[in-house]
């Protein structure tokens, strides 16, 4: 007892209580960090159009004969988070965090943008140096989907849904992945810019 004849018991409780969800979480991120960073998986051999869409469950990839095709990815960014509905506020992540999450190839540039962890909504831009790269990239964002899908079925299944039926596209050295429940509308605003 204190020297007012109140219980110190019942603080420490809260203060231990405390100290160990800041450890769960702290394990989380670790463990969610960890799966997001694993190896890479071939995706199924490309068929067809210009733009593809391909669903991170059956990973795949067309590309573009259009090779001279100059896309601004700075304002396709800007253009998708403006127009299409997002469940959380998209904001861009520090170069060298997006790369520690998502390792693209030499000389690719990589634009990642993440919202609140609880959702699993995100955009990548990928710009790379060349044709054979943009393939290797979209290889890694697909596995980072893969990887991220795995991670919310364990505890935000609603969201694993979402990530599955991710909008995933190629065109010549270009990559453009979006996970939004707004699927149409992002489809849309990707497909438009690379008309």
């Amino acid at each position: 007892m204190d020297k007012y004849g109140n219980k110190t018991n019942k603080t420490n409780g809260r203060f231990i209580i405390l100290i160990i969800m800041l450890f769960i979480i702290a394990a989380i991120i670790v463990w969610a960090a960890i799966q997001s960073v694993t190896g890479v998986n071939t995706p199924a051999p490309a068929t067809g159009n210009n733009a593809a869409t391909t669903p991170v469950n059956t990973p795949g990839s067309t590309d573009s004969t259009q090779q001279s095709l100059q896309v601004d990815m700075d304002k396709l960014g800007k253009d998708i988070l403006s127009k299409v509905k997002f469940e959380t506020e998209l904001q861009q992540i520090d170069k060298t965090v997006a790369e520690g999450l998502l390792k693209v190839s030499d000389g690719s540039k990589l634009q990642l943008y993440m919202g609140n962890g609880n959702y699993s909504d995100e955009l990548i831009l990928i710009t790379a140096k060349d044709k054979k790269s943009a393939e290797a990239d979209q290889e890694t964002a697909v596995q980072y989907l893969k990887d991220m899908r795995k991670s919310f079925e364990a505890y935000i299944p609603e969201q694993a849904k979402k990530i599955s039926d991710a909008f995933n596209m190629r065109s010549g050295c270009y990559v453009v992945v979006c996970v939004t429940n707004d699927i149409d509308t992002a489809k849309e605003v990707i497909l438009k810019a690379f008309e």
